[in-house]
């Protein structure tokens, strides 16, 4: 496209040779001359870009740059439209080289520091911060890093809003004293610098009054983005234009800010504590007075019913008040017909004071029977019930520990999913997977976390996995993190449906039409209660608070299912071997290489390829 003009036809003046850029029709070099052509290029690029229909707008670019081959917007204009992002950073990259050409080498030195102020030198400003977008999302992080830095030097002024975006790739490099040094040179009150220094502070100092401060700085600036960052709510497409302390502006932040938000540790967890509780008033706890039992003694019968009690833990999690909470529950019952008695809830596990005030409250009004002090309470040998013990024989109830509570058990299920809905299987539920294969999947899991791989991963990147262990395959790998909104791994059985995915409008429909197996890293609520009791009771490790591992496999129509065994070695496998290959390969050396790594207690040897972007 570059360099290419019209010959002349006969009858012109002139030669019958082409006009180079630079070239007059007599064929001496005017810089005048080389000047009108590359303004009637413009001229055609302004007219593309108010032309409604695309074939029309690419033909108008290309017509520009038949004229001129240094018209920078031209080949921005293709860029955008192009089929390919490897394309598409090509065409950024004649863009920039234009826009050196139209510029001259001396201006970058003459000019350096007022570049925007002078028009000429803007097509090549909006060209090389294209490029430096094209190369982070290619995962050529530090490449886009010193193109953002030295757009900077030569305009410190930065009337494109550059050091924005500099600033949340340094946090995600983890180059602090670099962020640092850039956040004294600008006088900023946006909340993207604000959330930025309270980061930096967090990061560099802990929980400090002065981080603390700069915090609340920043909550004065926009309201709205603590409940994106913590995950409350969900970001929605950024908009094209913000207003400084509305919606907008917190939707525009995350586009590059969550991220390194989520993987410094603690910081969301110190935001949160940040955040006013919502939380109701709690009753207050009575306990056993003495009025109280002497009421009991004086108003209500002694019957000869035996009551079974215990308390449980709910085993999923509920929003209250803005938090997710795993509530307690009391519950007593009458264990010969399995009818409940009474029930409360509390947000943490029950003292014995709650306990007590529990039963009062189911002697006084049991549901579906007469007020009574049972003869008999029924209870799962615990310190609590025998703190009560005493009080509960002064009103003649006699307290018989038992070893099996069991009644009880599709009485606890039934009501935990009225509460909170039926609870999700973990790894241990299914055939095949014991502790000793859980706890190694979440060890590979947290090693994956912490060599965090998708910092050196474009938007995307794909690698071919194969295994000759199991029979289907090859798969597809895709690293999620890069925005801080889903982090993980999937992997998918067609490479066509990743590509669908990535080119669709409608992703949402695209994902219905995917099949793959997927891990991804959240908050304790977001994996199933029985994976995460299990972690604890087995000592299995997690990276960091916000980091547990949920893994699941995807059929057609969103249909979901806990893994397989050998879908959960596989996947293992997979989060040891992609963060080494990953180390050794960057994004565009597509070398094939075999990876044999522990998974499941035995050796499992992985192939793994970058796949070429073009790959069909």
């Amino acid at each position: 496209m570059a360099g290419k003009h019209r010959k002349p036809k006969d009858g012109d003046s002139g030669s019958s040779q082409p006009i180079t850029p630079g070239q007059s029709a007599d064929g001496v070099d005017s810089e005048a001359h080389r000047n009108t052509l590359l303004d009637r290029a413009q001229s055609l690029v302004e007219r593309a870009g108010n032309e409604p229909n695309l074939n029309k707008r690419i033909r108008l670019a290309k017509e520009a740059l038949s004229i001129s081959g240094d018209c920078a917007d031209a080949y921005l204009l293709l860029a955008e439209h192009s089929g390919s992002h490897r394309e598409s950073r090509r065409l950024y990259q004649e863009a920039v080289a234009a826009g050196e050409r139209t510029i001259g080498p001396e201006a970058f030195h003459r000019d350096a520091g007022r570049f925007w102020g002078i028009p000429k030198t803007r097509p090549y400003m909006r060209a090389r911060e294209r490029l430096a977008h094209s190369m982070w999302s290619a995962g050529r992080r530090e490449e886009a890093v010193q193109h953002f830095q030295d757009m900077l030097r030569l305009n410190p002024n930065d009337s494109q809003g550059i050091r924005y975006t500099l600033a949340n790739s340094l946090l995600f490099l983890d180059r602090d004293d670099d962020l640092g040094r850039l956040l004294t040179q600008f006088d900023d009150t946006l909340a993207s610098w604000t959330y930025t220094k309270a980061l930096l502070a967090f990061r560099q100092h802990g929980d400090t009054p002065e981080s603390r401060q700069m915090l609340e700085a920043a909550k004065q600036t926009n309201h709205h983005l603590p409940a994106y960052l913590i995950g409350d709510r969900h970001p929605s497409e950024p908009p094209a234009h913000y207003s400084p302390g509305e919606e907008s502006e917190a939707l525009i932040y995350l586009r590059g800010g969550l991220a390194p938000w989520k993987f410094t540790p603690g910081a969301i967890d110190w935001l949160r504590a940040s955040l006013p509780k919502n939380k109701a008033a709690a009753a207050p706890v009575k306990g056993p007075l003495g009025f109280v039992k002497n009421w009991l003694e004086k108003n209500l019968p002694h019957g000869s019913d035996v009551w079974l009690a215990d308390f449980r833990q709910l085993p999923s999690w509920i929003r209250i008040g803005g938090e997710m909470i795993r509530p307690w529950t009391l519950l007593v019952a009458n264990p010969h017909d399995g009818l409940i008695l009474g029930h409360q809830l509390t947000e943490e596990d029950p003292s014995a004071g709650h306990i007590w005030d529990a039963l009062v409250q189911t002697m006084r009004q049991p549901l579906g029977e007469t007020p009574q002090r049972p003869a008999e309470l029924q209870v799962l040998a615990d310190e609590r019930w025998e703190s009560l013990r005493p009080h509960l024989e002064e009103i003649g109830v006699k307290l018989v520990p038992i070893d099996d509570p069991s009644g009880l058990d599709p009485i606890f299920a039934g009501m935990a999913e009225h509460i909170s809905g039926k609870p999700k299987l973990g790894l241990l539920d299914m055939p095949g997977v014991t502790p000793a294969r859980a706890g190694s999947f979440f060890e590979a899991a947290a090693s994956f976390y912490h060599a965090a791989p998708w910092k050196k991963i474009g938007d995307t990147g794909v690698m071919k996995i194969e295994c000759g262990k199991f029979q289907s395959g090859p798969w597809y790998a895709v690293v999620m993190g890069q925005s801080g909104i889903t982090t993980g791994l999937a992997l998918y059985d067609d490479l066509a449906a990743i590509q669908r995915f990535w080119g669709s409008e409608k992703p949402a429909e695209s994902a219905r039409q995917s099949v793959a197996t997927t891990v991804t890293f959240g908050a304790e609520w977001s994996i199933p209660v029985s994976d995460f009791d299990a972690a604890r009771r087995h000592g299995w490790p997690v990276a960091q608070s916000d980091a547990y591992p949920d893994v699941f496999h995807m059929e057609r129509g969103l249909a979901l299912r806990r893994p397989l065994v050998w879908e959960l070695e596989l996947v293992e496998g997979c989060l040891r071997a992609i963060p080494e290959y990953v180390n050794r390969h960057p994004q565009d050396e597509a070398i094939r290489e075999e990876i044999v790594v522990p998974a499941a207690g035995e050796q499992l040897k992985l192939t793994v390829t970058w796949i070429d972007e073009g790959a069909g």
